[in-house]
C-alpha cells in the first residue's frame, strides 16, 4: 500500500451518498507522520477547491497551487474528514513551506 505524509496533495474519491459513483477531488492530507504510517487504514484530509470565487472569509488561497500538482488556482476548505487509504487515487505532490504555513493557520481557525 502507498505510503501518505503529511501536507501531501492526494487526489481522492468522494462517493456520491445515493450511488457507487464517485467524484475525484483534490485534498491534503493533514494527519501526522506518526499516524500515518501507525497501521491504520485512514487518513485525516482537508478539501481543496477550485472554485475561488465561493470561498469563506477565513478560508485560504493555496499560493504555491502548480507547485503542488494542482491543475488550477485553488483554495483550502474548511473541511476536514477521515478517508479509508484505499480511496485515494494518487498523490500529485507536496506543499510549499509557504502553503504549509498557510494551511497551519487555517486550521488554528477551525479548530
Amino acid at each position: 500500500m502507498t505510503s501518505f505524509s503529511k501536507y501531501d496533495v492526494v487526489i481522492v474519491k468522494f462517493p456520491f451518498a445515493s450511488s457507487l459513483k464517485y467524484k475525484a477531488r483534490p485534498a491534503v492530507v493533514v494527519s501526522s507522520d506518526m499516524y500515518n504510517e501507525s497501521g491504520r487504514d485512514t487518513l485525516l484530509i482537508l478539501a481543496i477547491s477550485s472554485n475561488t470565487a465561493h470561498k469563506l472569509d477565513f478560508e485560504l488561497k493555496i499560493t504555491d497551487w502548480k507547485a503542488s500538482g494542482l491543475l488550477k488556482p485553488s483554495i483550502f476548505k474548511s473541511a476536514i474528514a477521515t478517508v479509508e487509504k484505499s480511496y485515494v487515487l494518487t498523490k500529485v505532490g507536496t506543499l510549499s513551506d509557504r502553503d504549509t504555513k498557510n494551511l497551519e493557520t487555517l486550521i488554528g481557525d477551525i479548530c
